[in-house]
């Protein structure tokens, strides 16, 4: 989930990195009974005013990327994981570039920006310590959630 905010990029990126972050905290921290489609829409809208959209290039593609953003968060939260109580875990980078994993008894789940081998790489080398460091374990599969291609990739995690 991380974007790289470089002064050469264009500003939405950046802000669309910022509101997941916040949107994916926002959900986490909600008790596991209070967790429905409806109070992550919630957390959509309360966080919402950090897409700026001005920072879009036009009025359409500010729409396209939330209805986008959106209908990948309801499908990657979705109804099963409000059973499971997860673990909110961030790689020790900079906060707002600090790439979320959120754990469970057994997968990790993480959402990049598009399926890119390398990012994957990083992913399962970075969790295995994080895991062990915060919760003293390390899930063995790790779920790789695309936001552009909506597709979803199961990887194992090397011991």
């Amino acid at each position: 989930m991380s974007v790289a905010c470089h002064p050469a990029l264009p500003a939405w990126p950046c802000a669309v990195g910022l509101f997941l972050r916040r949107v994916v905290e926002a959900y986490c921290e909600t008790a596991p009974p209070l967790r429905s489609a409806f109070s992550l829409l919630k957390a959509i809208e309360r966080h919402r005013p950090l897409l700026l959209r001005a920072a879009f290039p036009s009025p359409l593609h500010y729409g396209l990327v939330l209805a986008k953003v959106t209908d990948h968060l309801l499908e990657f939260f979705g109804p099963e994981e409000r059973e499971d109580t997860p673990l909110l875990l961030a790689d020790g980078k900079e906060r707002e570039d600090a790439r979320l994993y959120i754990v469970y008894r057994d997968r990790v789940r993480v959402l990049l920006w598009r399926e890119e081998e390398d990012e994957i790489r990083r992913c399962k080398e970075d969790v295995p310590p994080l895991c062990r460091e915060a919760v003293g374990f390390c899930p063995h599969e790790l779920e790789c959630c695309f936001l552009w291609t909506g597709g979803r990739r199961i990887e194992w995690i090397s011991a």
